[in-house]
């Protein structure tokens, strides 16, 4: 026998003893994660990583979840990422999918609260009670559903002071609801993922946005807007899916299944709830601290939003019922904190 192969040997030898090992170590599924959010992100660094970990816990190795190193597919196609599995895991805003989920439009309306693990939770808990028994989001499984932190007027310019101060604005808008608002309003709106609202806002595209007070910092936002006005109960809540493709789920045993419904559900939206709160709290400073000014709606421009966005409230009663919510106020009630003083 030649040195060479026998050398060659040893290395294919060496290199059959190695994969055994691994594989005797490697799960026995792994599930693909398409993340789009920013590095560094508190959703991704609070909730979503937590959770990846949490799943290889519970399943004893058996199940990972492994992050990919780049969105597959577009920002707003994620849940069709999901259920025609391109992706196994996604992180998807339902409001990207405009008009497709009626009834999740009611948990995006405005003045529904400012308490952010309250909302988070509730989300959870309307959503197995009023959505899943009537489909809503049936091509995917559905690991956990939770609430972004409300949403308010934000400028490159001028403070939003009055309802006159929204008259040709050009807003970003994050969903249905708020974009009739804006329209309502004299606005006009402009419907694209957050992910490209930088771009936006520096090009001159629009003149602000309507988003959570915490993404700013996390989208590196702080260089281009100026202005903040808080509006009692939000003008919007957006709220964010974890979906799993059905037939990566199917593959995973029951007693796996149950583990990780364990960690996701409600135990999931409540520490989202606890990581959005705390990072509202200290994104006040962050922003002040950045040269934003940030002030509180006064009484009259809230009373005189209540009175005018009513119609989007009214407009969703309407569609809720005609996609098979019988009780939509209830569903409202539910949700809200009371923070907005319409609910």
């Amino acid at each position: 026998m030649k040195f060479s192969n026998y050398l060659a040997g040893i290395a294919a030898s060496c290199a059959l003893v190695a994969g055994f090992a691994s594989g005797a170590s490697a799960a026995d599924i792994v599930l693909r994660y398409s993340n789009w959010l920013p590095a560094g992100y508190h959703l991704t660094e609070g909730v979503m990583k937590p959770w990846m970990e949490d799943v290889e816990r519970v399943t004893e190795g058996r199940v990972k979840v492994e992050m990919l190193p780049k969105v597959v597919g577009t920002v707003p196609g994620q849940y069709d990422v999901a259920a025609d599995g391109l992706a196994d895991v996604v992180l998807f805003p339902p409001a990207y999918a405009a008009g497709r989920f009626p009834i999740e439009d009611g948990l995006e309306l405005p003045f529904v609260g400012l308490d952010p693990l309250k909302r988070s939770v509730a989300t959870w808990e309307i959503y197995k009670k009023y959505m899943e028994p009537l489909g809503v989001f049936k091509e995917v499984h559905v690991v956990s559903i939770f609430s972004s932190n409300s949403t308010h007027p934000m400028t490159t310019g001028k403070p939003v002071k009055s309802l006159d101060d929204f008259k040709g604005l050009k807003l970003r808008s994050p969903s249905t609801a708020v974009t009739q608002e804006i329209e309502l309003l004299g606005g006009v709106a402009v419907s694209k993922p957050i992910s490209e609202l930088y771009e936006l806002l520096s090009g001159g595209i629009v003149d602000g946005a309507i988003i959570p007070i915490d993404t700013v910092k996390g989208f590196k936002l702080d260089g281009a807007l100026k202005q903040v006005t808080v509006i009692p109960g939000g003008m919007s809540n957006n709220m964010v899916m974890i979906a799993m493709n059905p037939a990566a789920w199917a593959k995973i045993s029951d007693a796996d299944k149950k583990a990780i419904d364990e960690v996701s559900g409600a135990f999931m939206a409540k520490r989202n709830g606890e990581v959005i709160a705390k990072k509202l709290a200290d994104s006040y400073e962050v922003l002040k601290a950045a040269g934003l000014t940030i002030e509180d709606a006064s009484p009259e421009l809230s009373a005189a939003l209540k009175e005018k966005l009513m119609p989007v409230v009214e407009d969703w009663y309407k569609r809720a019922k005609e996609a098979g919510l019988e009780n939509p106020e209830a569903f409202l009630k539910e949700l809200s904190d009371g923070s907005g003083g319409i609910y």
